[in-house]
């Protein structure tokens, strides 16, 4: 009796056993899971979750931070403020991920017959990142990010800088928004036989002013006021050489000011500028007088007051 073949296995069953096997040599992998993850579901040890966490956090933000601190927002005021908002952000986003991993950590902790008191605690630290959040929000970073913002989105432009063709001066008027003295230093590189600086601004940004009026004791031009120079238009004044007053013009003084800003930081403000005025030979109880002024207010001295103190050297008829 002839020998019959065996009737090969069917399509069907041929791929079932060629994924069986395949199975088999290859078993299938654990996907892996990053620190970030990790962290975020309690899954680390509480020792790391609390500390190597909060230094990661602590060593990205420090980062950017760094480079805030090295970009001058007077020169490049867009590059300031998009690093300004990026180290808000990543603070914000850093202190709720560091918060929500070692909350949850802590439970797990007690689920593995950790001790209660030590979570206990190390979720209160957790739990107080977000207060930490919601208070920095709330006290500064809302009330400064709109300027922030405007100064990114060109919202905010520097005051307008043109060369006044019968006098040959340069005409500064408008708010002294940032980059307004940078608008005034290709102004003055490009127009080198110009002398004097005519200002008319009732004030803007402090760090302008005082920048402003550093440029203008560099390259020792002259300052000159026939309307009104108010605020931190006061101290860029300071800085000419000769610093003129029309009969007509005011200058007003006050303390500096700024929303979501410490006391702190805005007294030592005020101590900058007036450093750099009264080194200019201006008396210093001028100053303390227009200091004591509160922001919302302004003190217009006399013209003879102006010229007493120093902080105007010579009237003129100008126009």
């Amino acid at each position: 009796m002839a020998d019959q073949k065996a009737h090969p296995p069917s399509p069907r069953r041929q791929r079932a056993d060629a994924t069986f096997l395949a199975g088999r040599s290859n078993p299938p992998q654990r996907a892996r899971r990053g620190y970030l993850r990790l962290h975020w579901r309690g899954e680390l040890p509480l020792a790391v979750t609390v500390i190597v966490s909060a230094a990661l956090v602590w060593c990205v933000v420090q980062t950017v931070a760094f480079a805030s601190r090295r970009t001058s927002i007077v020169d490049t005021p867009s590059v300031a403020a998009a690093l300004w908002i990026l180290e808000v952000a990543l603070l914000m986003a850093g202190v709720v991920w560091w918060g929500t991993g070692v909350m949850r950590s802590a439970a797990r902790h007690v689920s593995r017959g950790g001790s209660a008191s030590v979570a206990l605690l190390t979720g209160a630290v957790g739990l107080g990142a977000f207060f930490y959040v919601g208070a920095f929000w709330w006290q500064s970073a809302r009330h400064v990010m709109p300027d922030v913002w405007a100064t990114l989105a060109g919202d905010a432009p520097p005051a307008s800088v043109q060369v006044e063709a019968e006098t040959k001066r340069l005409l500064v008027s408008g708010d002294l928004e940032f980059g307004t003295t940078r608008a005034v230093r290709t102004a003055l590189d490009a127009n080198q036989d110009i002398n004097t600086v005519r200002l008319e601004s009732r004030g803007g940004r402090a760090a302008e002013g005082t920048a402003l009026g550093r440029l203008l004791l560099d390259r020792n031009k002259d300052t000159l006021v026939t309307g009104e120079c108010s605020s931190s238009c006061v101290t860029a004044f300071a800085g000419g050489a000769r610093r003129s007053i029309g009969r007509e013009a005011k200058l007003g003084l006050h303390s500096v000011s700024g929303k979501g800003v410490s006391a702190a930081s805005l007294a030592a403000a005020n101590r900058r500028i007036d450093e750099f005025i009264a080194n200019r030979g201006v008396d210093a109880r001028l100053l303390e007088e227009g200091a004591a002024v509160d922001s919302d207010d302004i003190w217009f001295p006399s013209p003879s007051v102006l010229l007493k103190s120093g902080l105007a050297t010579e009237m003129m008829d100008a126009r």
